[in-house]
């Protein structure tokens, strides 16, 4: 069970009042008044309008309602240690949906082992809908949800998970209501698609009848205090085991562990690929380089090569021929400079042809 649920006090009228008008304020206004003005109410704000979201994710993968409480306290946790530095705070709804998926399975994995009763080997899921109940089915779906890429995933979080219009969502992502009803379907397809990998033929149609019956879950008003209230002091400086339970701490410290592992993953590739591109375009410059070609056939800087030659100010093409050096004696044998002094090493005779 999350720390403190039982101590939490309730907030006053004012705090209340305050917590409301905040509630008017984008997401990025939130955040930043939170990391930055250290403004309490702004985090109560951000639990109230996503908390139901997250507890709906969390008891879908947990059971056991003291776990999904350790789950949802959790995953704003890993907002207070990493919301700062968030690149798109206008995003947060996906984002915050993405760490409760993780966090609950984190936590459901720990009560697993905890317990030593379940087993390790995936159950094999029925191969027709109809024999999946509701949870199991929704729990699959926010799974999958959470491997589509975020432009997919958005669409479905904000209109199916939160119940927003395509005119809504369009409005707080900043994109045209024409591309959210394009990535929406294309999101449902892709998620429809995903699932008939697992086994599950679940039209678009039937997955959108399953989101539609998706209510959202009512969160314990002294479990969203208790967050609010463990948020604002582990900014201010508190210790986790200090804000947290024990479950709830672990599964924090290992989602985060997660999150640092995918970033060094995604340095370590970039880095990678940055140094095959820099060896190829060494070798390619090395190879095609004009000078690399002329010492390939044995010339050097200086020497005469045969060819054409175009004079600009009358379009007459000359033929140009090597001059070549002595065998012995003589000029005859491998192209060099013309720097021998004999008349007959002078520069080749240019033979003019008619203007092409």
């Amino acid at each position: 069970m999350a720390l403190g649920l039982t101590a939490a006090p309730a907030l006053d009228p004012a705090a209340q009042a305050a917590v409301a008008d905040l509630l008017l304020l984008p997401d990025e206004q939130l955040l930043t008044r939170f990391f930055k003005q250290h403004e309490d109410g702004a985090f109560a704000a951000i639990v109230k309008r996503h908390g139901p979201v997250v507890y709906g994710v969390c008891r879908r993968i947990l059971s056991d309602s003291n776990d999904a409480e350790d789950a949802f306290q959790a995953t704003f946790l890993v907002l207070v240690r990493k919301g700062a530095s968030l690149r798109q705070p206008g995003k947060l709804s996906s984002w915050l949906y993405g760490v409760a998926n993780r966090t609950a399975r984190k936590v459901k994995l720990q009560a697993a082992l905890r317990k030593s009763c379940e087993s390790r080997a995936p159950r094999p899921l029925p191969s027709d809908p109809g024999e999946l109940k509701y949870d199991e089915l929704r729990s699959i779906l926010d799974e999958e949800i959470g491997q589509l890429p975020e432009k997919y995933a958005l669409p479905l979080v904000l209109c199916y998970l939160e119940g927003k219009t395509n005119a809504q969502a369009a409005e707080q992502l900043g994109w045209p209501e024409g591309s959210m009803s394009r990535r929406l379907s294309r999101g449902r397809e892709l998620l429809r698609k995903r699932l008939m990998r697992r086994g599950l033929a679940l039209t678009a149609a039937l997955i959108a009848a399953v989101f539609c019956k998706q209510t959202l879950a009512a969160v314990p008003a002294a479990l969203a205090e208790a967050t609010a209230i463990a948020g604002q002091k582990l900014l201010a400086g508190a210790k986790l085991r200090e804000v947290a339970s024990p479950a709830a701490a672990k599964a924090v410290l290992a989602v985060l562990e997660s999150m640092t592992a995918a970033v060094r993953l995604t340095g370590a590739s970039l880095l990678a690929a940055a140094s095959i591109l820099l060896a190829l375009t060494t070798a390619i410059y090395t190879f095609t380089r004009p000078a690399y070609g002329a010492s390939s056939y044995g010339f050097g800087n200086g020497d005469w090569f045969q060819g054409l030659v175009t004079n600009s100010s009358d379009r007459s093409t000359r033929y140009v021929f090597p001059t070549v050096a002595p065998a012995s004696g003589g000029c005859g044998g491998a192209v060099v400079a013309p720097s021998c002094g004999d008349s007959s090493c002078a520069p080749p005779t240019a033979h003019s042809t008619p203007p092409l």
